[in-house]
């Protein structure tokens, strides 16, 4: 099997000078037992269509993330849009023009009105805009091959993100959020040393949360848990795995082969071999890919996303709750100016996300918080992460500063 990154004499997260850099697999606490001692959009043209419109209503401003309550009422079982109309909007009298990749010709509409009268083929139209850009959105981010099923498989990732839910957030109580949050800053260290891909991290943070709660486990076998789950991670979404000799060298042969084996054991058996899952980073491109977003909106809001990570309140959060919020939230921060064509693309997009008000803004509010602290904490990894050239430096941006402007953005 590959040894990636075992003999890769560059070290991990080392991107820049700054004070803040720090050692990057750092010695974990000796609460955790073993210590490891590494120092290291192009839409294509498509038809236009003609439609009518009828006198100007009036407009008000709301909230990007509840146009869904504004504009659909389409079947919904937990949340989830499970079917819709036909295609037609009818205005009268006048003319819009429409393009079917959801951007707007002269003049520009606004897709959050207060009062649609008339407008009866509005609950129609928009799910049909949502479905044509999800179906380009699939594509273009190569979750699918095929377009013919793109809808299906967007409706099963709606629906697959609702099982092995946590009820809560509450750890096992010899586990704290600070402890957890150290091993999930290690694992950070050690997926991006190893060069995986970022769905293998969220994998494995998944598989963490659910084995605490399932598997009995001691402080002095945490680690070893958190790099089984790490490797179950890496088996579903890797090509090339690292060797198991590899991982115990990763923790300074603490734990042998053979602990490492029967701890994958005995995680699989109490997951029932359940390791499926639909990372909330799936969402977040869609939602930006939908939304017309910038390369920088899209690395900040991965940023956001990557911090849940970290914080254990954040677990019992849907995985696109978790994704419009983060997106929401790099939205305020960057305050990029808008056009009328970009507005309309956000409403749009918004209009596939189920969540409320009041949860996406409890989200907003720890991610924030998160933020906030992000450069002050021993917890770093994602910091330094996202603070590189190739990420736009998107970590230290002057928005992310504040905690209390953030929050009070948000409210």
């Amino acid at each position: 099997m590959a040894r990636a990154g075992f003999c890769d004499s560059k070290p991990l997260l080392d991107l820049h000078k700054a004070d803040e850099r720090r050692a990057l697999l750092r010695t974990l606490p000796s609460a955790f037992g073993p210590t490891d001692c590494w120092q290291p959009m192009e839409v294509s043209e498509s038809k236009l269509v003609t439609v009518k419109r009828e006198q100007e209503p009036r407009w008000v401003p709301v909230l990007p993330f509840l146009y869904t309550d504004r504009m659909l009422s389409a079947k919904m079982s937990n949340g989830i849009f499970m079917g819709f109309g036909d295609d037609t909007w009818t205005f009268s009298p006048g003319s819009l023009i429409l393009a079917k990749d959801g951007f707007l010709e002269e003049p520009p509409l606004r897709l959050y009105p207060r009062t649609l009268p008339g407008l009866r083929g509005l609950q129609a139209l928009v799910p049909s805009l949502l479905r044509h850009e999800v179906e380009i959105a699939l594509e273009k981010l190569g979750l699918i091959w095929d377009r013919t099923f793109a809808w299906e498989m967007f409706l099963d990732m709606m629906r697959s993100q609702t099982l092995h839910t946590l009820p809560n957030a509450e750890l096992p109580r010899h586990f704290t959020d600070a402890t957890r949050a150290v091993l999930v800053d290690w694992l950070v260290q050690v997926h991006e040393m190893l060069h995986f891909q970022d769905e293998t991290l969220y994998l494995a943070i998944h598989l963490l949360n659910r084995s605490l709660r399932l598997i009995k486990v001691t402080t002095t076998n945490l680690q070893l848990l958190g790099i089984v789950c790490l490797f179950l991670a890496a088996k579903k979404e890797e090509s090339l795995l690292p060797e198991v000799s590899g991982l115990c060298y990763l923790m300074d042969h603490a734990y042998t082969k053979h602990q490492l084996l029967r701890m994958e054991r005995k995680v699989l058996t109490g997951l029932k071999f359940h390791l499926s899952y639909c990372p909330p980073l799936h969402f977040l491109l869609l939602l930006a890919s939908v939304a017309r977003c910038s390369a920088q909106m899209v690395w900040m809001s991965r940023y956001l996303l990557e911090l849940s990570l970290l914080e254990g309140q954040c677990v019992a959060f849907l995985p696109m709750h978790l994704a419009g919020a983060a997106l929401c939230l790099a939205r305020r921060a960057l305050q990029e100016p808008q056009t009328p064509e970009g507005e309309a693309a956000w409403c749009l997009a918004f209009g596939i996300h189920a969540g409320s008000e009041t949860v996406l803004l409890r989200i907003m509010q720890i991610l924030s918080g998160a933020a906030a602290r992000a450069h002050t904490r021993e917890t770093c990894a994602t910091f330094i992460k996202f603070s590189s050239r190739e990420t736009m430096h998107v970590s230290r941006h002057p928005g992310l500063n504040s905690a209390s402007a953030l929050l009070a953005a948000c409210t």
